[in-house]
């Protein structure tokens, strides 16, 4: 099992909104401060995340693990 990395959370976050955070919020149906907490770190709950990855088209999980440690687990583990 794997941590969520938050890290992962903002930066896939900043991807999305570049610079519409106030036109993704009212597009999600999420508040202006939460937008701006989970720029910040922020770790939203399943059902925002839910929302953002739908708008996004996007899996839940690409938003919470580092793919890239994700390939290194797996390569690990098969050998």
């Amino acid at each position: 099992m794997q941590n969520i990395d938050p890290g992962v959370f903002t930066r896939k976050m900043r991807e999305i909104i570049r610079d519409e955070p106030k036109a993704f919020a009212y597009d999600v149906g999420l508040s202006l401060s939460a937008v701006y907490n989970y720029l910040n770190g922020r770790v939203p709950t399943t059902d925002v995340l839910f929302r953002i990855a739908r708008y996004s088209g996007q899996p839940m999980e690409s938003f919470l693990v580092d793919p890239e440690a994700t390939e290194v687990i797996a390569t690990r583990k098969a050998a």
